[in-house]
Formats: structure tokens, C-alpha cells, sequence
């Protein structure tokens, strides 16, 4: 019997599924991720919407993990209410069936091999010639990677009709249904795509492996297990992340449950009431059907699930001061002190953001929030979403100190304070738009790029640890001199870089658009720093060495 099985071809069909899916994923994103985005943003000012959004964006992207994890970073930055995120997240459990109901339709009933070739052809011809046209490129990737997921269905489709010829069913009569679904879900956490998990099935239920009732286990099954990639992006992040987070896995695991216990019932209703014969439309029928179930008996109770999602977890956990939460704004004095405290916690967050960036020291980023050993990047992401959110607190503790009866002189502090924590963001929000492009240097097989990169790492070591030095000091008679001196040696150092690039030695080893790179990360990298140094003059500088810092040559 297992002769006939080609295991080989049913792996190279799952290997052509996953990577067709990724390649269509990334496509859309790259075509139109922004307007996903902007769409999300516009579109959820109520839960209807939110979860008709949650469908739309899902069944265009082909992913509900990629939605959950883009929804998780819109919660952490506070863009979309924590009912709305629900709303998406019912959504886009409909919109992920999306992907059963083409398979089932197309895949299944077309020769897929002839018809995807002129997709393979117009897809890797587009991806190669016009690598430097974004919007060509990624039309190209979108093509390929819908015509590799049909190859790949057709691979394993194929593989497993072989195995059918001789298959004795009988085997899985002691298995119960539930044994099905602990396969669905432990195989979908493991490939981490239900979409695959439902391909597969949908090949085994052709091929009459599997029968309908099983094949309805494995989906309930995979339905619960892609919920652990969410998982694993929101339990490492903020507070709102992991509220998220636990809400998109107790609605599938309710919504499973329901649909375990109802499954003979909804399978009836197929078959009986809506006379569905073809097992394999009846099976995505299902899958949608359930988790229409899910929506329609979680909607009424969306604002009491979002109140016990926030309600969950320690709410202190939210807060990234460590000055200002406790500290009564009656008293100015006392109030500006612990702004100018924070302050100084936000420049060390800034500088351990650099750190991250630039793979140095890491072990001192001790933020026990913004570990994820699971993705580095997204710990960059979340650390530097942790210092905005820092920012916030700090500028509604500002207008509340605004709202007592100031002197002059503790108006001009708390103007200074405000002024040293924008400049604060300004500088990690240089960092954060250069910190690909810096980990595409260091990873880069080209000497040059290596070389630059070392040029930019020691600036940054060096700021760093001189920005240290000004923290700690108490010296006040030295600050003017050695932050002028800081301010020339930054423009130095943009100088001495833009004379590298510049050099013909260097410059005919780098593309065109690696030098625009590298010039566009120079000068980033002196903006950040310049705007640590307008921080720490007006964190160290009394108002009369600020005005003669302000006269020296670099801000003539």
C-alpha cells in the first residue's frame, strides 16, 4: 500500500504550497500593505465594520496570522480600540475560509498544471527582469506565488490519489473525531498555516482517505492552532498586545469548541437542508459556516469581552515611567523634578534602542517587555513602541503640571523638559528608520558596505557612551565645553563618511542605490545624534550656557 505512496512529492507539494503562499503574501503586502493599513485605520470606528474589515483585508492578504500581528501592532500603539481589534479578529477568522473555497473551486476542477504554466512564466519573468520596479517585482512575486500554491496543491493532490488506490479506510474507523482535531491543531501550530492544514485536507477527502466528518475534525482542528503565531507575537509584547493576543485564542477556541460539539448538526444542515453533495464544497461550506457561528455569537458581547480583556493582566504592566505615575503635579517643584528624572529614563531607553540597532551591549536592554527571543525584530519594534508610549505619558504629565500656577522660571523648565523629550523621539525614531538598512550592511558580503558599517558603529559607540558620560557627570563647569566639542565631532564624523562614499576607491565597489543607502543612513545617523545632544543641553545646561551653546558654529 504505502508503495504507492510518493512521500517525496507530497513534501515538495507542501514546501510549494507554503512558498507560494508566502510569495502571494508578500506580494500584496509590498503592493498594497500601506492601504491595508490606512483601510484598517478608516474602517473600524465600529464593531460591524471592524469585523467586515477583519474579512475584506484577511481574504486579500490570505493570512490571518499576518492580520492579527499587524492588528496587535495597531493596539500597542493605542491606533484602534480594544472592541474594534475583537471585531477585526472575528473578521478575519470568516475571511481566512477564503482560501478553502479557491481551492475547492479551481483547484480541483482544472488540469492545475497546464493551466498555471503561462502564471509561472509571466510571474518569474516580471520577478527577474524588473527587480529595480517595485510594482512590477511584486506583481511578479503575487503571480508566482498563486501559481507555486497550485503546483504545490496539484503535487500533493496527486501524491496522496496514489495512496487512495490501495488505501483500506477501514484503519481510522477506532479514531474518533477527536483524534483528528489534536492532528488539525498540532500540525498547524507546527507549519503554522491553516490554509495548508485545509489543502491537505481537502487532497485526503478527494482522494477518499479521510471521511467528511474527520476531515471537519482536521479543520476545527487547525482552526484553534494557527492562533499560537498570534500568541507567540503578543504574550512577548505590551499589555495590550497580550490582551489581544489571549482575545483572538478564546475566540477560536469557543468558536471550536461550539463547532466541535455541533458538527454532526452543521453537517446535516449541509447535506440535508442546504443539499450540498460535492464533499469538498461541503467542506469549506463548513468551515465558513462555523466560524460564522463564532461571529454571530460573539457580536453582542464584544464590548463585555474587550472590558474582561482589559481587565486581564496587571494594568501597572502598561506604564513605562518609573517617575512620573506617582508624583502629585500640586506641587511644581517637586513635579518638573521628576519630569526631568524621566527624562534621563527615556535617553537611556533611547540609547539601548541604539544598542539593538547596532548589536551592541545588549545584555544591557534589561526591559524585561521588550524581550521576544522568539523575533529580534520585533523586539526592536516593540522596544522603540515602548519609547513613544514613554513620550505619551510624559507629555499628558506635562499638560497636567501646565494646568498649575507656574512661576517664570518653572515655566521655562517645563518648556525645556518638553523640548528634551521630543528631541528624545526625533532621535529614536532616526534609528528606527535606519535599522534594516543597517542589519542589510551587516549582513552584506560586500567589503565596502562592511567597512562603512564599522565607520558607523564606532559613531554610535562612541555616543553612546559619551552621552553616558554627560548623564553621570556632575561637573557643570564642564558641560558647555564638551558638548560644543560633541556637537563639531558629530559633524565630523557626517563629513568624514560623506568623503568615504565619495571616494572612487570605495565608490566603484557599491550600486547606485547602495550609496544612496549608506548617504541616507549618515545622515540619519547624525540627525539622531544632534538631537541627543539638543537633549542633554537643555538636561544639563542652565538657561544661560543654552543660549552660548546655541551661538556656537554648527547652529550658525
Amino acid at each position: 500500500m504505502w508503495e504507492n505512496f510518493d512521500l517525496w512529492k507530497f513534501l515538495a507539494g507542501l514546501g510549494l504550497f507554503l512558498y507560494g503562499m508566502s510569495q502571494l503574501e508578500n506580494g500584496v503586502k509590498e503592493l498594497a500593505g500601506r492601504r491595508f493599513k490606512v483601510f484598517i485605520k478608516k474602517h473600524t470606528k465600529n464593531k460591524f465594520k471592524a469585523i467586515l474589515t477583519g474579512t475584506v483585508v484577511t481574504a486579500l492578504l490570505q493570512s490571518s496570522s499576518v492580520v492579527s500581528l499587524m492588528l496587535l501592532a495597531f493596539v500597542g500603539a493605542g491606533v484602534i480600540s480594544m472592541k474594534n481589534a475583537l471585531g477585526i479578529i472575528l473578521g478575519s477568522n470568516l475571511g481566512t475560509t477564503f482560501t478553502g473555497w479557491l481551492v475547492a473551486t479551481l483547484g480541483f476542477k482544472v488540469d492545475i498544471e497546464h493551466f498555471i504554466m503561462p502564471f509561472i512564466a509571466l510571474g518569474g519573468l516580471l520577478a527577474v527582469l524588473f527587480p529595480k520596479r517595485p510594482q512590477l517585482f511584486n506583481t511578479g512575486l503575487l503571480i508566482l506565488g498563486l501559481a507555486f500554491l497550485f503546483l504545490g496543491l496539484s503535487f500533493m493532490k496527486d501524491s496522496i490519489s496514489y495512496l487512495a488506490e490501495n488505501f483500506d479506510i477501514s484503519i481510522f474507523a477506532d479514531y474518533g473525531p477527536f483524534v483528528f482535531l489534536l492532528v488539525g491543531f498540532f500540525f498547524t501550530a507546527l507549519i503554522q498555516s491553516s490554509s495548508a492544514t485545509m489543502v491537505i485536507t481537502l487532497s485526503a477527502l478527494n482522494a477518499g482517505i479521510i471521511e467528511f466528518h474527520a476531515a471537519a475534525a482536521l479543520v476545527i482542528g487547525a482552526d484553534l492552532g494557527t492562533t499560537i503565531t498570534v500568541l507567540l507575537g503578543g504574550f512577548q509584547g505590551t499589555v495590550s498586545k497580550k490582551r489581544v493576543a489571549l482575545g483572538h485564542f478564546l475566540f477560536n477556541l469557543v468558536t471550536d469548541i461550539l463547532a466541535f460539539l455541533c458538527m454532526g448538526m452543521l453537517i446535516l444542515f449541509i447535506t440535508d437542508v442546504l443539499h450540498i453533495q460535492d464533499k469538498l464544497f461541503g467542506l469549506v461550506v463548513f468551515h465558513s459556516l462555523f466560524n460564522l457561528l463564532g461571529i454571530i455569537v460573539f457580536f453582542p458581547f464584544l464590548k463585555q469581552f474587550a472590558d474582561f480583556l482589559n481587565n486581564r493582566f496587571s494594568s501597572g504592566d502598561e506604564r513605562i515611567g518609573k517617575f512620573i505615575h506617582d508624583t502629585p503635579v500640586e506641587d511644581p517643584e517637586i513635579a518638573l523634578e521628576a519630569l526631568r528624572n524621566e527624562t534621563g529614563h527615556l535617553i537611556q531607553l533611547v540609547l539601548n534602542l541604539w544598542r539593538m540597532a547596532f548589536l551592541q551591549q545588549e545584555n544591557k536592554v534589561s526591559n524585561p517587555k521588550s524581550r521576544n527571543f522568539f523575533k529580534p525584530k520585533e523586539r526592536f519594534k516593540d522596544y522603540y513602541y515602548q519609547i513613544k508610549q514613554l513620550h505619551g505619558e510624559m507629555i499628558n504629565f506635562y499638560g497636567d503640571i501646565q494646568k498649575q500656577s507656574l512661576t517664570e522660571e518653572e515655566s521655562l523648565k517645563l518648556s525645556r523638559s518638553i523640548s528634551a523629550t521630543g528631541n528624545a523621539l526625533y532621535a529614536a525614531k532616526d534609528i528606527k528608520d535606519i535599522e534594516l538598512d543597517l542589519s542589510n550592511f551587516r549582513k552584506s558580503g560586500n567589503g565596502t558596505l562592511n567597512t562603512l558599517y564599522s565607520q558607523f558603529n564606532e559613531v554610535s559607540h562612541m555616543m553612546i557612551n559619551r552621552t553616558e558620560q554627560f548623564l553621570l557627570s556632575t561637573e557643570e563647569g564642564l558641560f558647555l565645553e564638551d558638548l560644543g566639542k560633541l556637537m563639531l565631532d558629530n559633524q565630523k564624523n557626517y563629513d568624514k563618511m560623506l568623503e568615504m562614499v565619495y571616494d572612487h576607491s570605495n565608490r566603484k565597489h557599491l550600486e547606485e542605490e547602495e550609496i544612496a543607502t549608506v548617504l541616507n543612513v549618515n545622515r540619519e545617523l547624525y540627525s539622531s545624534c544632534k538631537s541627543i545632544i539638543l537633549v542633554l543641553k537643555d538636561q544639563k545646561l542652565n538657561p544661560e550656557q543654552a543660549v552660548q551653546f546655541e551661538s556656537l558654529p554648527p547652529f550658525r
